[in-house]
């Protein structure tokens, strides 16, 4: 789900701006007939679409916007490997084989690409930043199949072509 919700939630966060949407709800409130500080507080109103200008000039709440929240926060969830990650992180590793091994080969192609050799420590700090657990992500990658490594585990590059590689 996207955030656009955050906006109409700040807007209503504020009591003198919960005072002015209520004029609006119940009076069916015109802009000029505001005081200042009301079409202050209304501009929050009118950006996050919950306050609408209607022909006559008239504002009115606008309880569509309300159900394209719902409607978008019903929507079904990302189907790839996104939906697995928190902001781009990976905070915990999925329950089922299949998509723990989808997460993997993802990330792999997000960090390293192929035929790039790259020092553990530059690797587990490029994990790092993509997962909670950058050992644990390394060495399924390694597990995997999808990274190769030095006998003495100092160098890590990849050879293995995922569907995420633009090849």
């Amino acid at each position: 789900m996207d955030n656009s919700w955050k906006q109409v939630v700040a807007a209503l966060a504020d009591a003198g701006r919960q005072r002015v949407f209520a004029r609006v709800v119940l009076d069916g409130v015109v802009e000029a007939d505001l005081s200042a500080d009301d079409r202050r507080r209304l501009a929050p109103l009118l950006a996050a679409g919950i306050v609408v200008p209607d022909a006559a000039g008239s504002l009115r709440a606008a309880p569509e916007r309300f159900a394209a929240l719902l409607a978008a926060d019903a929507a079904p969830p990302e189907t790839g490997p996104e939906r697995f990650l928190v902001g781009g992180r990976l905070l915990r590793s999925p329950r089922r084989l299949s998509d723990r091994q989808l997460v993997v080969r993802y990330l792999a192609a997000q960090v390293l690409p192929l035929e790039e050799p790259v020092t553990e420590l530059t690797l587990t700090k490029r994990l790092a930043r993509r997962s909670a657990d950058p050992v644990a992500l390394r060495r399924a990658m390694v597990d995997g199949g999808l990274v190769h490594r030095t006998r003495d585990g100092a160098e890590y590059w990849r050879t293995v072509v995922t569907e995420f590689d633009d090849v």
